[in-house]
């Protein structure tokens, strides 16, 4: 007969989060997710849990003439808003870039960071979920935006409510002395780039 493994107290546990200890967090509120699967447990993994993507879709406009200004930024018109019934298909073109988001909320305690991280399911067809912003800081509170590009050469379809992306999480060694806040740029719903106000 197998032997129950043993697990040490879980404010022992510090650095990745394992699967055990993450779904006590998720079940005591200190990991918000809002929109979880019904079946949430059955499918979390070793240290990661799948986030799904929502049916709003923002491809940037083609205009051999345009360009942007980091300065300036971008405005919402030159993008088009795609917006995909549920369970819908949506054919993401070769080399195409497009700005998503899942249908999960993620809240943030100011001692944990979240980590996007690709699928190597999607990965193996070409599909990167994000081009580097792939950090979520502690405090964050809001539905996290995907960066999606096809680097193959042919049409993949995605489908809106498909397993686009996987969560890990980090407990850090202390809380963060400045958690973001409601007034944090991304944090009040935004999609597009603010990088305008990164300039000072």
């Amino acid at each position: 007969m197998a032997r129950r493994r043993k697990f040490p107290p879980i404010q022992d546990v510090y650095g990745t989060l394992p699967d055990w200890a993450l779904k006590q967090y998720i079940k005591h509120g200190v990991i918000k997710i809002k929109g979880l699967d019904d079946r949430w447990e059955e499918k979390l993994g070793p240290v990661t849990l799948d986030f799904h993507l929502d049916g709003l879709i923002l491809i940037p406009k083609e205009n051999p003439y345009s360009y942007i200004d980091v300065r300036k930024g971008i405005k919402e018109e030159d993008y088009d808003v795609v917006n995909i019934p549920e369970g819908g298909p949506h054919i993401l073109k070769p080399g195409q870039f497009i700005i998503a988001r899942t249908q999960e909320k993620l809240t943030l305690p100011a001692d944990i960071v979240g980590r996007l991280e690709g699928k190597s399911s999607l990965a193996r067809l070409g599909i990167v979920v994000h081009l580097t912003a792939g950090r979520f800081d502690p405090g964050w509170a809001a539905v996290p935006v995907l960066e999606l590009k096809n680097n193959s050469n042919t049409d993949v379809i995605i489908y809106e409510g498909w397993p686009i992306c996987a969560f890990s999480f980090e407990r850090l060694s202390s809380p963060v002395e400045r958690p973001l806040d409601n007034s944090d740029r991304y944090s009040k719903g935004a999609i597009l780039s603010l990088i305008h106000t990164d300039h000072r």
